[in-house]
């Protein structure tokens, strides 16, 4: 399991922290845009459970500057710390990546 130290000590990322956990193992421009949550319909992620579900969801790229290479990184840290499996996900990848042109999956 991954750990990072901030500024009370070094832990394992889990679901229960602070979305400002994230701060030590995405970049800052990943970080901010997605810790504020620009024009999003919905209210900015509190923790990094909220952050998986977003994801699950496929709904990051419903934030302002979220696009598909920080939409990546977002997801490279959550498989990284154990909280999403990459195996099994292709197909989700893919259908976001459609949605996000513009077209439909075929599912």
């Amino acid at each position: 399991m991954p750990t990072h130290v901030g500024r009370c000590c070094a832990h394992t990322i889990t679901r229960e922290c602070p979305v400002d956990c994230l701060r030590y193992v995405l970049s800052r421009v990943a970080f901010n845009t997605l810790a504020r949550a620009y024009d999003a319909p919905f209210d900015p992620p509190k923790t990094v459970g909220d952050v998986v579900e977003l994801y699950l969801r496929q709904r990051l790229d419903e934030i302002c500057g979220l696009g598909s290479r920080r939409i990546g990184e977002i997801e490279v840290s959550l498989v990284y710390a154990g909280l999403i499996s990459a195996l099994g996900d292709e197909d989700k990848r893919e259908a976001a990546k459609l949605r996000r042109k513009g077209r439909e999956p075929n599912v």
